[in-house]
């Protein structure tokens, strides 16, 4: 009787054969401009959230500078003559009166105490006489007509009268020293920024501008 074929056995190595390894991803090629896909957070399943983009900070400078340009065009122009309303306004704040012999203050009326059109630097000078002098200071002329004209004049808003009274009358002669003479007879006493001419029944005032508002 045949004996069986041997059986047949696999060749060496055959039975250990590994089981073919799948292909590696393909990584990017240099210079493609595409970054490899991010790999997810062990045992989370999801790739990291992309971080928000740095947030863009102003020039050194910048803030400061809109500040100061918003500043000055809201800077207030201060006008060089005012109102009868607006000077009256600011010398009642400051405590100082006026009267007028016709109880007026039209401009065009010589009975009249006028304040219109006068320059501001004539109202602020004549504040500040009332401040240093601690006087009372009553106006009794202003840029109304009836006065002498001339470039520094009461139509000009330079000059202004003033009711004399003891208190007024020794700050100005103490304070300030004789400075002559005026062509009508008044005695003159200059001030840094004023001339003072003692008439009759007023003090009659020359307010030179000075940088006070």
């Amino acid at each position: 009787m045949a004996k069986p074929a041997a059986e047949a056995k696999p060749a060496t190595g055959a039975e250990a054969a590994p089981v073919a390894k799948p292909a590696a991803a393909a990584k990017p090629v240099a210079g493609s401009g595409r970054a490899p896909a991010a790999k997810p957070v062990a045992g989370s399943g999801r790739a990291p959230a992309a971080k928000p983009a740095a947030e863009v900070k102003p020039a050194a400078g910048t803030e400061a500078a809109s500040a100061s340009t918003a500043s000055a065009k809201t800077a207030r122009v201060l006008p060089v003559r005012l109102t009868q309303a607006q000077a009256a306004h600011r010398l009642k704040r400051s405590g100082l009166s006026w009267k007028s012999t016709g109880g007026c203050v039209d401009r065009t009326i010589g009975q009249c105490t006028s304040l219109d059109t006068v320059r501001r630097t004539t109202v602020a000078s004549v504040i500040a006489l009332k401040r240093a002098s601690g006087c009372p200071i009553v106006i009794t002329g202003g840029t109304e007509v009836g006065h002498a004209p001339g470039r520094y004049s009461h139509a000009k808003g330079y000059k202004l009268d003033i009711q004399p009274n003891s208190c007024v009358n020794d700050h100005i002669i103490r304070h300030y020293p004789f400075d002559g003479i005026r062509d009508d007879g008044a005695p003159l006493y200059r001030a840094p920024n004023a001339l003072y001419a003692r008439e009759l029944d007023h003090w009659d005032i020359l307010f030179f501008d000075t940088p006070t508002s």
